[in-house]
């Protein structure tokens, strides 16, 4: 009895050093809401409710029970799948890591490890989506035309509508009064709230501002903290490994591409070609227009070539897969896979 209650002790401290094995199933249809309460060091435990979105974003709110205010935390970021886990990147944040198992997400530590304790790590998604709707710090480029407002934000490369409510009105003054000429795109910072509204095509956010702080002439967001996913895309050459889904041979030249993030423009070669042009880029899409490429005969990759060309102008969507650069159409079909060059 006792070697047994001995070996089983040893078993769980050996436990935290064992990696979590990848789950062989992916995330289940989304978008989707999780909810459950984790303990808290020093609280009597907290309420979280997870919203992904089938834009590559998400929603969380955090109510922390038991404690003086704030009471409640709201974040937004982005999410994707690697190595079989569910990781979520926030500007500001901590990364947070989750182990996919049918209708339930189990939480890691920073390292990717199973949490050995007895207490609940664990969200169960809940039967409908029912997104929060959170209060959030924002900073963007705000532009209003046509008595209509929209708002691309910093951190999350989105753009949404601004609704005429709360304190829009100061939003709209301090515009008028800034802007240099109509269209402008300029750089507010505002507490906001993102509400969910539904019609036929689903659930879209739209931002309603609650405290108007600071708008300048500015019309880039330099200086605000970067995505941290979005930053990793553009600031790597990406080489074609596969193309409508079959591998390039090694003794092939690689087409590439790689995007420049101050002045949104990709340029590349695919094959013996030289092109460019300019791209629109958010946590879930990816699209390129405008590509514009030399005309050079390139017998040995006749074949490559204009089919690489084709899939960028092709493509709508983007995703991880460990670490290539995945290329989608509209429908969700692969177009081809990139690897990571730095340079």
């Amino acid at each position: 009895m006792l070697k047994s209650s001995l070996m089983r002790g040893l078993l769980l401290l050996l436990l935290p050093l064992t990696p979590l094995p990848a789950p062989a199933q992916s995330l289940p249809d989304y978008p989707a809401t999780y909810r459950g309460e984790l303990p808290c060091a020093d609280c009597a435990g907290v309420s979280w409710q997870l919203d992904l979105w089938d834009e590559r974003y998400y929603t969380l709110r955090q109510v922390y029970r038991g404690k003086p205010q704030p009471l409640q935390h709201d974040q937004m970021g982005v999410w994707r799948m690697e190595d079989g886990r569910l990781h979520l990147s926030a500007a500001n944040e901590a990364s947070l890591l989750f182990a996919v198992r049918n209708k339930r997400l189990t939480k890691l530590d920073s390292d990717g490890r199973l949490i050995v304790s007895r207490l609940n790590h664990s969200l169960r998604r809940a039967h409908q989506f029912a997104p929060i709707e959170p209060r959030l710090q924002l900073s963007g480029l705000y532009q209003y035309m046509a008595d209509a407002g929209t708002i691309e934000l910093c951190e999350l490369g989105m753009r949404l509508p601004v609704v005429a409510e709360g304190d829009n009105v100061a939003l709209e003054r301090a515009y008028l009064a800034t802007r240099q000429r109509p269209g402008d795109r300029l750089l507010v910072r505002m507490e906001a709230t993102l509400a969910p509204r539904h019609d036929e095509a689903g659930y879209r956010l739209s931002v309603i501002p609650q405290r108007f702080g600071s708008i300048s002439q500015r019309q880039r967001c330099d200086g605000a903290v970067p995505d941290t996913t979005l930053q990793r895309l553009q600031q790597q050459r990406w080489h074609l490994r596969t193309l409508a889904g079959k591998p390039i041979a090694a003794n092939v030249a690689r087409p590439y591409f790689e995007l420049d993030a101050a002045t949104q423009q990709v340029s590349g070669v695919a094959g013996c070609t030289r092109f460019g042009g300019s791209y629109r880029l958010s946590p879930a899409k990816l699209r390129f227009r405008q590509l514009a490429s030399t005309r050079q005969a390139c017998p040995q990759q006749q074949e490559i070539e204009p089919a690489f060309l084709a899939a960028l102008k092709s493509a709508r969507r983007w995703q991880w897969q460990g670490g290539d650069l995945l290329l989608l159409d509209e429908h969700g079909q692969q177009l081809a896979s990139l690897m990571p060059l730095l340079h």
